[in-house]
């Protein structure tokens, strides 16, 4: 019994219970890489890679199975399967077996089996042997949403990878519109086809400085941008973009400020209302002063003394505007009448500056020809 539990039977043992842990080190390893989900738009194709190595210590035969799965990874895999039966060669008896429901490579031989895929799944090498049993999908439809796995099998290695293909509408082009209300103006876009989640985004590419107006508020959700205080600086050219997984499309809508809206407009009419009122005082005041100045010359002008008029109320006339009044009324032709006559007085004495003038008597005519002389 000692020698059985010798410390080189612990060793081996020790050895022994590592290998068998570990397994061997040559075993069948996918090393195609990338994301573990891939979104594709309807009609489009797809490669999914499923590159492999293989070890020397490989010594059984080749299986690669390409099957639908259950996505859930908490979920047991069901595998769509076939089975089929094959006629083993030389022997002449059959042999069944069941295969996954879409493309194996197995005995040597490539069986693509009747499924929702027909024709459109393959693998692009002819000989996937070499290392590469990737496949190619054409003509994605919605229904083809799946999780995919490759299994590519050797023993004593094996190994598997699983790609998740979401199969996805693109979006059609959006309509884009406007509404009004009061100072408000909404932005409104919306595509009638296209897989959710679809998001819209609004951004200005002409006018203004090209950035979005800060009082501007986007729903990315309902594709609405609502611009309060609408002024001239939301004028431009606005584009909005229906965008989901797989694809966008985009519309554009030129906006403009409304008519009498804008702060230009509000400052020129300011500018020409006060300017009109200039103009008006300015009028007003021209006005005025011709009035007043036709009223001074009317008060300053001249009273004419007219012929066979009552005489207007005088201080004593000097005799010097006696003489030239007469000299006066002589050059003119016909019937005079004198006003203010002097009386007769008597020349032998002499007359002097501050002597007063004798009262006045009623006036004097004389006919042409007649003759009237003073002695001074």
């Amino acid at each position: 019994m000692a020698e059985l539990w010798s410390p080189s039977t612990s060793i081996y043992t020790l050895l022994l219970a590592g290998w068998l842990l570990t397994g061997p080190s040559g075993a069948v390893r996918i090393t195609s890489g990338g994301p573990q989900t891939i979104y594709v738009a309807e009609g489009d194709n797809i490669l999914i890679g499923c590159v492999f190595e293989l070890d020397s210590g490989d010594a059984g035969e080749l299986d690669i199975e390409w099957a639908m799965i259950n996505p859930d990874t908490t979920e047991r895999d069901v595998v769509v399967s076939h089975t089929v039966h094959q006629i083993l060669p030389g022997h002449g008896q059959s042999e069944t077996y069941s295969t996954p429901g879409i493309l194996t490579y197995v005995h040597g031989q490539v069986f693509d089996y009747p499924s929702v895929f027909s024709s459109r799944f393959s693998f692009v090498e002819s000989d996937p042997t070499q290392g590469n049993a990737t496949v190619s999908v054409l003509a994605l439809r919605i229904s083809d949403t799946n999780t995919f796995q490759c299994k590519v099998k050797k023993a004593p290695g094996i190994d598997t990878r699983k790609v998740t293909i979401g199969v996805h509408v693109r979006p059609q082009v959006p309509r884009c519109w406007a509404d009004r209300s009061d100072q408000n103006v909404v932005l409104h876009c919306h595509s009638e086809v296209g897989s959710p989640p679809l998001t819209y985004t609004w951004d200005r590419i002409s006018g203004g400085t090209q950035g979005m107006p800060q009082s501007s508020t986007a729903d990315s959700g309902s594709g609405t941008l609502v611009i309060r205080n609408t002024t001239e600086t939301l004028d431009g050219t606005y584009r909005c973009r229906a965008q989901n997984l797989v694809g966008h499309a985009e519309c554009e809508l030129a906006l403009a400020a409304p008519a009498g809206k804008s702060e230009s407009g509000v400052i020129i009419g300011a500018v020409l209302g006060a300017l009109l009122a200039l103009l008006l005082l300015l009028l007003l005041i021209l006005f005025l002063c011709c009035c007043c100045r036709k009223r001074n010359q009317e008060k300053d002008k001249p009273h004419d003394i007219r012929e066979d008029a009552a005489p207007p109320l005088s201080t004593a006339p000097s005799i010097r505007s006696v003489k030239s009044y007469k000299a006066h009324q002589a050059r003119k032709p016909g019937r005079v009448t004198f006003y203010n006559a002097l009386p007769m007085i008597d020349t032998t004495q002499p007359l002097t500056s501050d002597q007063p003038l004798p009262t006045w008597r009623s006036p004097m005519s004389l006919t042409e020809g007649s003759r009237l002389d003073f002695v001074v």
